[in-house]
């Protein structure tokens, strides 16, 4: 292209009036009228119709010039009627040279300007024709809805940008403000970000609100924002909203436990009258669903323990609301502050709970066995029982020496627990710690010993139950629902190890194999046993449910109320509901405990070094049984065994920060 030639071309989303001062074949070098020598490709020229300047003039005429040039197109442009344009050329086809559509507007003939003038109207609109070089293709009338459509919608985003994020910079500052139109979705796309992080639908939005609004990008700031505006509570769990868990029944769902829970047809049922046993419940303090009870006898043959459990199966029908709704829940979820359970409470607290001084439907276990354990027979019936005594652990341990019928309850789940040793039971004897949130507000912390009478009495009859429960299946060829646990790779420790060596037990515990599910019958290395199901907690765990009805079904009629096909698709159903509820339950309960820590007073903590691992070492805080890391420092030496001390760095319960230090 000779030298003087003026063209045009779009820098930066504007046009350019310039002229050719060299032509370099692929390449132009041309002078601005904004004063600015460029070097551009051929292809970026998009009008060059003249007309010619002499190269040779003093620069700052040549941009004189371009500037008069560029200015009248400008002005040429704005007299345009683009729609009017538009609308003549309906039916007429769909692209245009730009000199065709100068000449509509003008008379013929007519200079260079002018059909510049229309590529800047049309590039200015952009609504009813789309600039191409040397073209100007016009647009449907459908095409021109949806960009309106679109620019619309672009409006309203940038609104929401300028109005939203100013808003959002006014409550994070706490300062008197008006509330947007859009606040409501501005609080659902903070809502979404708090609980599903990157994985919100508009969580890129959400950031460049946050951007805009002089927030920065932290993950936590939608959240407390939401605590800021009353939209959330500082200790919302906002685990149970990400994982989607059900707090309320459905009213339907409510109706119908109301309903069962006036209606007696399972005292219709074919029952044995247990009521004139002396029935005891030993549960924790503060216990609302007692879904289980014991009760012993002598007998010419020895004792017979009987097990008593709730009957849900009587009264919870497969297929019904309820029991739908105990599929999806799984099991009972209990946290700090919260309960959520699979059964509404007019149910699992009230006229299926086994509370003392009523007449309760149950499924009981009875087992003729020897003082030393051995199981001669036994056989599980639907019953009526009455529990007569309704006890917590602690008044057990504190009677048990002096209480009978405690003593020889406790005597012989010592004798059941020794069996179950002398065939491998691999029993570590580790408090576990609780989290707790007492009347007045406050979080405090305890541990179960599980070596208490109470406690680990009732723990063995129902450990069992389940036994028994499995074998009678097995034997009987039903389907069932088994826990089953391989060997360990190694075994450190060996029967019931006591609880004051703990550090045999930690290094066990990294030896142990997985308990698993399985619709096959299997042994339970940990518990010592060949088969071992889950009976003994209907109330509050569906596989409970399902075992109790499967086994309730062979029991009286000799026949299984589910197929082995039947039972391998509920596991199916309830398995991820079951993982759901335990990410929920062990989250909101290291939330609380963090929180324990946040508010405690600096103190040091007495800890276990378990192992060195790269860039820390694994730790267990021996006073509340915690593990923990501690970061790795340079020089450091420690042994597995140590003992240590230790002192909390830094904890924000919210963000599940938890670091520690060497005293």
């Amino acid at each position: 292209m000779e030298p003087g030639r003026v063209v045009e071309f779009i820098e930066g989303q504007r046009f350019l009036t310039a002229v050719v001062t060299r032509d370099k074949t692929s390449k132009l070098l041309v002078l601005s009228h904004t004063d600015r020598e460029m070097s551009i490709s051929i292809g970026r020229i998009i009008h060059d119709a003249g007309p010619t300047l002499n190269p040779g003039k003093p620069r700052h005429e040549l941009v004189r010039s371009l500037q008069d040039i560029s200015r009248n197109r400008d002005e040429l442009a704005v007299t345009i009627d683009v729609i009017e344009l538009w609308e003549l050329l309906d039916g007429e086809g769909d692209e245009f040279s730009y000199d065709y559509l100068a000449e509509l507007i003008w008379p013929a003939p007519h200079p260079p300007d002018q059909s510049a003038a229309v590529m800047r109207a049309v590039f200015g609109d952009g609504l009813y024709f789309k600039l191409r070089p040397g073209i100007a293709q016009r647009h449907s009338a459908e095409k021109v809805e949806q960009i309106t459509e679109t620019r619309e919608r672009d409006a309203e985003r940038q609104r929401e940008l300028d109005e939203g994020s100013a808003w959002l910079a006014d409550v994070w500052a706490d300062r008197p403000t008006e509330e947007p139109a859009c606040r409501d979705r501005l609080v659902r796309i903070l809502r979404d970000i708090a609980i599903n992080g990157i994985e919100a639908p508009e969580y890129k939005w959400g950031l460049k609100l946050l951007e805009n609004a002089g927030l920065g990008s932290d993950p936590w700031r939608p959240f407390y924002l939401l605590v800021k505006l009353g939209e959330m509570s500082q200790h919302e769990n906002l685990d149970i909203l990400r994982e989607q868990v059900s707090v309320k029944f459905p009213d339907a769902v409510r109706d119908q436990a109301a309903s069962v829970s006036k209606s007696s047809s399972w005292m219709d049922q074919p029952r044995r009258d247990l009521t004139g046993l002396e029935v005891i419940t030993a549960d924790s303090g503060g216990a609302r669903d007692f879904d289980d009870a014991v009760s012993i006898e002598t007998t010419d043959r020895g004792l017979r323990l009987g097990v008593h459990i709730a009957d849900v199966a009587a009264v919870v029908r497969p297929g019904s609301e309820l029991d739908r709704e105990a599929i999806e829940r799984a099991t009972s979820i209990y946290a700090p502050d919260q309960r959520i359970p699979m059964l509404p409470e007019i149910l699992s607290e009230e006229c299926l709970s086994l509370k003392a001084d009523s007449v309760r439907p149950a499924f009981s276990l009875l087992a003729d066995v020897t003082e030393s354990g051995e199981v001669l027979s036994f056989e599980f019936t639907p019953s009526l029982i009455t529990v007569k005594r309704q006890l917590s652990y602690q008044e057990v341990d504190m009677t048990v020496e002096t209480d009978p019928t405690l003593n020889r309850l406790f005597q012989l789940s010592r004798a059941l627990k020794a069996v179950r040793i002398e065939h491998g039971a691999l029993i570590l004897s580790m408090p576990k710690l609780n989290v707790f949130i007492n009347p007045e507000g406050e979080i405090g912390v305890n541990l179960t010993l599980w070596e208490n009478p109470g406690r680990s009495m009732i723990s063995e009859f129902m450990i069992l139950t389940n036994h028994l429960a499995g074998v009678m299946l097995k034997e009987r060829q039903a389907a069932g629902l088994y826990r089953a646990q391989n060997e360990p790779s190694k075994r450190i420790v060996t029967g019931d190890t006591d609880c004051n060596d703990l550090f045999p037990c930690l290094l066990q515990r990294r030896h142990l194999n997985r308990v698993v599910w399985t619709t096959e019958p299997a042994p339970h290395s940990g518990m010592g046993l060949s088969v071992y199901t889950n009976l003994t907690s209907p109330l509050r765990r569906y596989i409970d449910l399902i075992v109790q009805r499967q086994v309730c079904s062979v029991a009286r009629n000799g026949k299984p109320a589910y197929s082995e096909e039947e039972m391998s698709q509920l596991l199916t159903l309830i398995e991820p509901a079951l993982r759901r509820a335990n990410r929920v339950q062990m989250r909101r309960r290291r939330y609380w405990l963090l929180r324990y820590f946040e508010v405690q007073s600096p103190k040091p903590y007495e800890a276990l070094v378990i192992e060195k691992l790269p860039h820390r070492w694994r730790i267990f805080l021996t006073e509340l049984m915690l593990d923990a890391d501690l970061p790795a420092q340079s020089g450091l030496q420690m042994e597995p065994g140590q003992t240590i001390a230790v002192r909390v760095k830094k904890v924000r319960a919210r963000e599940d920060i938890f670091r520690l230090e060497l005293v």
